[in-house]
């Protein structure tokens, strides 16, 4: 606000994974990945309602309808992914979020949507070299990523495209849902997945 003196894009997509199946997760796994995939959404979204809302009734005082945008990013995994508890179920919270936020924030001109992505090529998803896991630091914790090749190779097979997609991909999805083409477009998840969906 002090720098732009308004807000106008939000995108939640920080995120990162901690895998495990159910009987070996950690209550400190479950809350990680929650916080980070669903409870800072909402917290960023609380945090900018007075902002947005401030905005969109001197907007409307004025005559002006301006559109304010949030994309959300989930996960095909959303759907359901063995090993991924906490992930898929935060993903699928993103989905409701969604869909709610649209119905709150829409008198506001606010068009809220989601990205639910596939296989897109990150850090998270390089290939690791035979055994060798790779590690990222998150707050303290040593966080293992990269997937083996063999799975990679499986998703690949599974994408109609067959690849995974890349980061500039990734990335023109969001756009799509940040451009004046998507003003009468609220409450949508888009998925950007090479045509794969688990939703």
């Amino acid at each position: 606000m002090e720098h732009f003196k308004s807000v106008d894009i939000i995108v939640n997509n920080a995120g990162f994974t901690w895998d495990n199946v159910v009987q070996k997760m950690s209550d400190e796994q479950w809350y990680a990945i929650m916080d980070c995939h669903l409870t800072a959404p909402f917290r960023i979204l609380r945090a900018a309602y007075p902002v947005i809302s401030a905005a969109a009734k001197a907007e409307a005082a004025e005559g002006r309808e301006v559109f304010r945008k949030v994309v959300n990013i989930s996960s095909v995994a959303a759907g359901g992914n063995a090993g991924q508890i906490n992930y898929s179920s935060a993903k699928a919270g993103i989905l409701g979020m969604t869909k709610t936020m649209a119905k709150e924030w829409g008198r506001l001109k606010v068009n809220v949507n989601a990205v639910a992505f596939g296989l897109i090529e990150t850090r998270l998803t390089q290939a690791l070299a035979g055994d060798e896991s790779k590690t990222v630091s998150i707050e303290g914790r040593e966080i293992k990523v990269g997937v083996q090749q063999a799975m990679l190779d499986g998703a690949s097979r599974a994408i109609p495209l067959g690849r995974p997609g890349t980061d500039v991909e990734a990335a023109g999805s969001v756009y799509l849902f940040c451009s004046p083409e998507s003003n009468y477009v609220s409450g949508q998840v888009l998925v950007c997945g090479g045509g794969y969906s688990n939703l």
